[in-house]
Order: C-alpha cells, then structure tokens, then sequence
C-alpha cells in the first residue's frame, strides 16, 4: 500500500467526522484520522517525524480523554445499583445529567413524620419522593399518597409560598435540592435547565391525568 494513501485515509476521517452531528461520532473518526496522520509520519521517511508524531499523539490523547467523558456522560456503568434504580425515575436526564443532579441532592430516609412544606410558608428546597406514602393537608382537608413525585415544583418555578402542608410519612425515602443550588446548576448547564423543565413538566401532567394536587401551589 503507498504510504501516501494513509493522508488520504486520514483525510477522508476527518471530513466524515466534520460532518457528523453526533459528537461521539465526530470525535471517534478525528482519533482514526490522528492515528493514521501519526502512522504515516512514523513511516515516510527513513526516520520517524518525531514533531508531528508527538503533536498528533497529543491531540489524540486529548480526543481520547474526551470519547470517554461523553460515554460515561451516556451510560450508566458507572453508577451504582441505587442510583440505577433513582436514574430510572428520570428517563428524561442523560445519565450525565443525572448524575450532575444527584451531586446537589440530599438523600434522606424518613423514620418518624416530616413536615416539609407549610402552608403560607415560603420553599427552600424542591423535593422528589422515591418511595412511600405522604400526606397533604389543604384547609382541613387531608389527603394521603403514595409513589413517586415532586413536591415542590411549581414553588420552585414561580418562587410561591406553599398553600398545603405536607408531611413525608415513616419509611419514605426522599430527595431534597436547595433552590440556590438548582439554579447554580441551571447557569452552568443550559441543557440540564432544559431536561429539567420537561422533567417537572411531564411530573405536572401526570398529577393533572390524576386529579392530583401539584405540590408547589398545592403543597
């Protein structure tokens, strides 16, 4: 094979990787094209280019770095089986998101009844319940549920005070976010702030398919 043909090669990986809209792709056809830049400096002349060697070897550890950062910002392998299971309750977050979340999030195991939520009383925190039940108290009206839900959201998005009180019952196990680290997040990553958003949404409207209250107006 001409050795020429491997600039060719290299070329036609770099173009393809232009080209493509995923940045997966994109990165995993520039490392083929270093690689056959460095193959072809190592074997034009009688001695290896050594220059352009290292500078493409730089390059492509550096593109390296990266394929691997975007894995793991798409799968799951890293994560625990805890977090695995939590992660399934958020099928609209990248398993990158998801886990940039889950840094800001306190994880609490609820053994006596907690109020977290008053009625006329201002939100701090936007909270998730993983599992158990809780209690929603609006003018003397109690209600009971169980699931899976946020409390808090629309408190979160409005900045309204909570108008139930609402109380996390023994052997629930909940997530807490403080507001003013939702938005330090919200400011570094423009497409969490956006998965977010559809998340609390989609959470919205199956509180509405279900006649249930939306715990930020209603708790």
């Amino acid at each position: 094979m001409p050795i020429s043909l491997l600039v060719y090669l290299a070329f036609a990986f770099g173009v393809l990787g232009f080209l493509a809209r995923d940045e997966l792709r994109l990165r995993l056809m520039m490392l083929a094209a270093s690689s056959l830049y460095i193959a072809y400096y190592f074997l034009v002349s009688d001695s290896p280019l050594w220059d352009p060697i290292i500078t493409n070897s730089t390059l492509g550890l550096v593109n390296l770095a990266m394929i691997i950062v975007v894995v793991i910002e798409r799968t799951t392998f890293t994560m625990s089986a805890e977090m695995t299971v939590i992660y399934r309750q958020f099928p609209l977050l990248t398993p990158g998101q998801f886990r940039r979340l889950m840094r800001a999030a306190n994880i609490e195991k609820i053994n006596k009844p907690t109020i977290i939520t008053q009625r006329d009383q201002p939100l701090e925190n936007l909270y998730f319940v993983l599992d158990g039940d809780i209690e929603i108290d609006k003018g003397g009206k109690t209600m009971k549920l169980g699931g899976s839900r946020f409390i808090g959201e629309v408190a979160y998005l409005t900045r309204r005070a909570a108008s139930a009180t609402v109380t996390v019952l023994p052997g629930a196990s909940i997530l807490a976010w403080r507001h003013q680290d939702l938005v330090a997040l919200s400011e570094r990553s423009p497409r969490l702030t956006v998965a977010m958003l559809a998340t609390l949404n989609q959470d919205l409207v199956i509180k509405v398919a279900n006649s249930e209250p939306s715990f930020g107006t209603e708790g």
